[in-house]
């Protein structure tokens, strides 16, 4: 699978009524998990390696959004296009804010908070741990 095909896959069940969907191309699969469609579902149950890692810092209103796998960090699509989420941006909840290529599998970090990006804490392509902070945010 290419990364023109995964992109198509995302923003279908994006704009769809699905709940999670997986494909399987020559030994390959990837599950995408629509989580704006869960939120409205209560029997849905969470998948924790789709859920972004968030810290709160106490006294303050500002939110960590972590990587959710080990692996590189990229902020855009792909070479050609702008940043998903740059400073000042306001995004929402089930919104993909970068991704990570883990084991040769570009996976979705997608914020289940709503803020502004205050903050990015890491570049493109960098290595980034399970949980370490990617963006802050500021609550609205």
């Amino acid at each position: 699978m290419d990364i023109e095909q995964i992109e198509r896959v995302v923003k279908l069940v994006e704009s769809s009524q699905l709940h999670e969907v997986t494909i399987a191309d020559n030994g390959q699969s990837i599950t995408v998990v629509n989580n704006l469609g869960a939120q409205n579902n209560v029997s849905a149950s969470p998948i924790e390696a789709t859920t972004t890692h968030e810290t709160e810092q106490t006294g303050s209103d500002v939110l960590q959004v972590g990587a959710t796998y080990v692996g590189q960090v990229y902020l855009s699509e792909d070479d050609a296009t702008d940043n998903l989420v740059k400073e000042g941006d306001h995004i929402q909840k089930g919104q993909t804010v970068c991704f990570i290529d883990e084991l040769t599998r570009l996976q979705p970090v997608i914020s289940n908070k709503e803020g502004v990006v205050t903050a990015v804490l890491v570049e493109n392509g960098q290595n980034v741990e399970y949980g370490q902070p990617i963006f802050e945010l500021a609550r609205r």
